[in-house]
């Protein structure tokens, strides 16, 4: 129970306990919704439920705000617990001591992706001058609440499993070296990755530029939004073994060193804090872009659905290029203080 007296495992479990009890309070909204709501109706029931569904709608952003700093604090709790674990140099090691694992990341990433495509479809549902989307967003909200829950409950399980008497292992003795081994320096395949990464996101901003252009123009780019969200979903799942086996050991100049949590640390300048959110933001931009330009006919405003997808191509566009910018960034510094001598032989 000494976890539990500690700021940031506090703060983890109070944000989720809070995102859990809104998520609970709208979706009992969202049964009346589902079962009363007729559009275009003036009766003093609808009225009332209108009232109640804005107020909902209202309760659940904020609960999903919250879910959204979730993994956030989880990650935060990890790397500050891992000064008072034996043993553990990083968040790796103090993941790696509980029976949970990495499952936290998993349903945070999972929950976090969730919550920022329903908030997409909530801005679009408020540009129009009909909310006819209100009962699709409710209804998604019974696929978005349970994952909130379930992100809750494994990171609550991962928090009271963590043991401060414990000896774990850091991460350079069960991550770097059977990876490098197999896939980093040895294996020769981390510049591959890495350059698959880099076009995978850099043609993933392309395509959320040409929605952005298309949208301007009053047409709702259907074929560069769909473009925009494969490619977003394919670069995000590129990067992640980009950044372990390349921009990690160039980051610590160790060809063996692939710890992504280690680049939260200060002595590579915090790297990762700006790696992993402009990943997660240009993931969830390109593929809100998919979803807005997927529901133009349920819209049935291709002029809102055009603005929307206009603000997620330009800034989706600005999240993929600056995750690709600071991806090559350690890449960059080490062949200007080495001279250009590679690090991986």
């Amino acid at each position: 129970m000494d976890a539990f007296s500690r700021p940031w495992i506090l703060a983890r479990l109070a944000t989720g306990l809070v995102a859990v009890v809104l998520c609970a309070v709208a979706v009992s909204v969202a049964f009346r919704v589902l079962r009363h709501w007729r559009i275009g109706a003036t009766s003093e029931g609808q009225l009332a439920l209108e009232r109640r569904a804005e107020l909902a709608a209202t309760l659940v952003q904020l609960g999903l705000i919250l879910a959204l700093t979730g993994l956030t604090l989880t990650v935060l709790a990890a790397d500050r617990s891992a000064q008072s674990i034996r043993g553990a140099m990083c968040a790796w090691g103090v993941f790696d001591s509980t029976g949970v694992g990495f499952w936290p990341l998993a349903t945070g990433a999972a929950a976090s992706l969730a919550c920022a495509l329903w908030l997409v479809l909530h801005r679009l549902d408020l540009r129009l001058a009909t909310p006819v989307l209100t009962r699709r967003k409710f209804l998604a909200l019974f696929a978005v609440a349970p994952l909130v829950w379930l992100d809750f409950g494994v990171s609550a399980a991962f928090l009271a499993q963590l043991d401060f008497e414990v000896v774990a292992s850091c991460c350079s003795v069960s991550l770097d070296g059977g990876a490098a081994g197999r896939w980093g320096a040895e294996g020769g395949h981390g510049a591959a990755v890495f350059g698959l990464a880099l076009v995978l996101a850099l043609t993933a901003a392309a395509a959320l530029w040409a929605t952005r252009r298309s949208a301007r123009r009053g047409r709702v780019p259907r074929a560069s939004a769909y473009a925009a969200a494969g490619l977003s979903v394919a670069a995000a799942g590129a990067m992640a073994p980009a950044v372990l086996l390349y921009v990690a050991p160039h980051a610590y100049e160790l060809p063996h060193h692939l710890c992504p949590f280690c680049l939260l640390h200060a002595d590579v300048g915090g790297v990762g804090w700006p790696l992993f959110t402009a990943l997660f933001a240009a993931t969830a931009l390109g593929a809100g872009a998919g979803v807005v330009a997927a529901l133009r006919k349920a819209a049935g405003d291709d002029a809102a659905v055009a603005a929307l997808a206009a603000r997620l191509g330009r800034w989706g566009a600005w999240a993929w290029t600056a995750a690709a910018l600071i991806a090559m960034a350690p890449v960059v510094r080490y062949w200007i203080v080495s001279g250009g001598a590679p690090l991986m032989r």
